[in-house]
């Protein structure tokens, strides 16, 4: 990768998104930046675990006090909404974006995961062969606030490539 006047390679562009408007934003970037190096784009979803982060903010296992076959069926059904809102949502921003900038995704590239946001963020660099991550600095409202805390400094912190986060402009 090094020595002088080398220019970074950008093919491949991750794009996480927690469906916020700041994440909103952040797509107009990825979208912006593939176009420029033409770079394809895989869009990240974290489904958070709610039932492992609720245990964890209340300090006890809700599994063993709800019964685990009901949360896996919740999880079940919840996941496919997810998918659906996200290609939907996806679409919507894309017509948006398409008017300013013309819109390259590929809707199929979408991958859901489950689990803590940062975790499963880094696992899919870990996994992909991705040049750039693209993300908002924050969801919204105060779950997101209390749960997630700051994904996109977790993820800063620990991604092994560069990492764009865009702020919703005030």
């Amino acid at each position: 990768m090094g020595g002088k006047g080398m220019k970074p390679r950008v093919k491949s562009i991750l794009y996480a998104t927690d469906l916020s408007d700041t994440a909103r934003e952040a797509l107009t970037w990825a979208v912006s930046l593939a176009e420029k190096y033409d770079a394809t784009i895989t869009i990240l979803h974290v489904m958070p675990d709610l039932i492992e982060e609720m245990s964890v903010l209340m300090g006890y296992d809700l599994e063993s006090h709800f019964g685990a076959e009901d949360l896996q069926a919740f999880g079940e059904e919840g996941r496919s909404a997810v998918v659906e809102s996200i290609k939907n949502r996806i679409r919507s921003v894309c017509k948006d974006v398409q008017n300013e900038a013309g819109c390259s995704l590929d809707l199929e590239n979408i991958v859901i995961r489950n689990g803590h946001p940062v975790r499963e963020i880094i696992d899919t660099i870990q996994e992909g062969d991705f040049d750039l991550v693209v993300m908002g600095t924050h969801g919204h409202g105060l779950l997101d606030k209390i749960l997630v805390g700051s994904v996109a400094r977790g993820v800063v912190e620990k991604s092994p490539i560069p990492v764009l986060t865009v702020r919703l402009p005030s």
